[in-house]
């Protein structure tokens, strides 16, 4: 790669040039010069810094150059214009590795390619993972995420940010908050902003809906460690307030750990300030956080799944740290049960505002060899309190690996604090790769949930021009006897769903072709026959081997199936019986299945074959109606 490179840009209506760089040399620096070749700027990195967030002013309206040299710039973008939140940044393209680019690509140059979906959020390049700081705010809905704009992998993490109208289609917005100055320094600590959430206030800090709102007050994680020494982990929880949708103002210390009971994991902040029943002041906030706590801080009667707070329904699974990790490989630490833990805060949310430890408002003993906890949430719906949460480092016994779980039951209060009297539990998700999800209110009441796809199938291989992370389609969530259910946000079938596709075939067998491999399939099943709809087909990236992706019915058992793949000999059971409505979102490289209206859902990342798709469904049974449409790309 060279150590000097020069790009020619159009400024637009831009104000501002956003560099992330990586030094090269001891003379790094960035010099814009102008069409008659005039030097308008030069900064140099600063001399302690191995990385570097250069802000640089530029003219609107003309044409510049942007010459680097004895560095790296792995992402840029143009910044700061009117109506910024319409507009969005313009990315520019000074990797050299992403050599198939423009310098400056349009979002169709980015986004229609065959390695990337059509109608799944990503980020313009490199890594993403967790969903963070959802809300509705001033007429837009605002996705926080984690963010590495240095590597197709995980780094120090900054926070991505994106906005949209209706769910569907958005507008990537500056790079929102960043690593500690320290990591830019010092090569051998590792951590940044970690994963949080948001609550939108008024004037004077009160929790409001989000078109009455003034500003979002926004929570997180600060993560500090030193590299291989897990002793080092600092974890603590802050806050900040973002008043514009787009800047940040000064970040505050909230919540440290309470004891030391508490394990390294102590993390991911989920307020919620719309908490009710009778276990709940209604003048209070509630955070819950992850941790790990000892076994022995727990009455000795907790394996009784009758003791609130306490779940014990167990998946038969073991402990380990890789997606294809062996039963007893790995020993877990027996002493510690993933919880969550609850903490308080008396309205309005001010910086400074006491947060006041509750205790552990769940502990799962039912999966207690795993980690602990990530992405922790409560919530209510539908009158019911929901925790969700991902297991780290647990495979259960049909071999899916960091799976996220909800628990369903009642909010009650205890001599010990608020408790989830846990009535039913199950996976949010009967796929893989579903992870690190994040819920909200939006305005109109509903509950909606990301998720984002880690890689556990191993369809991703390091290419210029892509990235490495994306969400799913937003989900609504509902109780329904018991259980929870998910499916798409009524704005994706509203926006995403395209032209009628043809079905051939009657009976029990019938194919659709699916222009550029994405389609939406609506299949009604009249009886529990036996049946094998084929989603996608493609090649192993990793390998060369020719893969299958399958959803079969086999004596009434429901599952995915990904011939070829690193998870194929997983059982991704749906777990449910009676199955009679399929719902397929195949997107060129992921899939989301929906069965009976949302009564479970399946997900996971496979790379489907360029061009045009096919879905081939085969039953013995009687098939009652398909509708097959093409999906609409998100991006315009």
């Amino acid at each position: 790669m060279p150590d000097n490179y020069s790009v020619a840009i159009e400024t637009g209506g831009y104000r501002l040039l956003e560099l992330f760089a990586e030094r090269c040399g001891d003379d790094a620096a960035v010099t814009i010069t102008d069409g008659d070749g005039h030097q308008i700027a030069s900064h140099a990195m600063p001399v302690a810094e191995r990385r570097h967030h250069f802000l640089i002013p530029v003219p609107t309206n003309v044409c510049i150059t942007v010459s680097a040299r004895q560095l790296t710039v792995r992402f840029a973008y143009l910044s700061e214009c009117e109506n910024l939140l319409d507009e969005g940044v313009r990315f520019i393209s000074m990797n050299p590795y992403d050599n198939e680019w423009d310098a400056q690509p349009t979002l169709g140059q980015i986004y229609d390619r065959f390695a990337r979906p059509a109608a799944h959020f990503e980020p313009f390049a490199r890594w993403m993972n967790d969903p963070n700081g959802l809300c509705r705010f001033q007429g837009r809905y605002h996705l926080f995420y984690q963010f590495n704009p240095y590597g197709f992998g995980w780094d120090n993490m900054h926070w991505g940010h994106a906005v949209s109208r209706d769910l569907v289609h958005w507008t990537h917005l500056p790079v929102f908050l960043e690593p500690q100055p320290e990591l830019h320094t010092d090569e051998r600590i590792v951590g940044g902003a970690f994963s949080g959430s948001a609550v939108t206030v008024d004037e004077h800090d009160n929790p409001v809906a989000g078109n009455e709102a003034n500003a979002i007050r926004l929570y997180l994680t600060r993560h500090l460690e030193t590299r291989g020494d897990e002793s080092s982990v600092t974890e603590y929880q802050t806050t900040c307030l973002c008043e514009d949708g787009v800047h940040v103002r000064v970040e505050s210390p909230v919540a440290l750990r309470a004891n030391d009971d508490f394990g390294y994991d102590f993390r991911d902040p989920k307020v919620e300030c719309g908490m009710g029943g009778e276990a709940l002041d209604p003048d209070r906030a509630y955070m819950v956080t992850a941790t790990n706590l000892p076994v022995s801080e727990f009455s000795a009667d907790a394996a009784d799944s009758a003791v609130p707070g306490i779940s014990t329904q167990n998946t038969g699974g073991w402990f380990t740290y890789s997606p294809q990790g062996k039963p007893g490989v790995d020993q877990p630490n027996n002493a510690t049960v993933p919880a969550m833990t609850l903490f308080s805060a008396k309205k309005p949310l001010k910086r400074n505002v006491t947060w006041r430890y509750e205790g552990p408002v769940l502990a799962d003993f039912g999966h207690q060899i795993a980690r602990t906890y990530e992405c922790p949430d409560l919530f209510q719906v539908d009158g019911v309190t929901v925790a969700v949460g991902a297991l780290m480092h647990y495979r259960d016994k049909q071999g899916r690996f960091q799976q996220v779980r909800w628990y369903a039951g009642d909010l009650v209060n205890t001599d010990n604090g608020p408790k989830l009297d846990v009535k039913a539990s199950d996976w949010c998700d009967f796929g893989t790769g579903y992870y690190a999800t994040q819920s909200f209110a939006d305005d109109n009441g509903r509950r909606i949930v990301f998720g984002w796809f880690t890689d556990f199938p191993e369809m991703r291989v390091e290419q210029p021009c892509l990235a490495n992370g994306m969400m799913s389609l937003p989900r609504e969530l509902h109780v329904r006897d018991g259980r929870l259910y998910s499916k798409p946000v009524s704005e994706v079938y509203r926006e995403l769903l395209g032209e009628r596709l043809a079905v051939h075939g009657d009976g029990g067998d019938m194919v659709v072709t699916a222009p550029g491999n994405a389609y939406y399939a609506n299949v009604h099943l009249a009886d529990d026959a036996d049946a094998i709809m084929v989603l996608a087909k493609g090649v192993n990236p990793q390998d060369g081997r020719p893969t299958e992706l399958l959803l079969q019915r086999t004596d009434g058992v429901t599952r995915l199936v990904a011939k070829g793949t690193a998870v194929e000999d997983v059982d991704f059971d749906s777990g449910i019986t009676d199955v009679r409505q399929v719902e397929v979102f195949f997107d060129r490289n992921v899939v989301e299945v929906f069965l009976n209206g949302g009564q479970t859902a399946g997900s996971m990342l496979f790379q489907g074959a360029d061009g045009d798709g096919e879905l081939r469904i085969a039953s013995s049974g009687k098939i009652d109606a398909v509708d097959a449409r093409a999906l609409n790309g998100i991006w315009r």
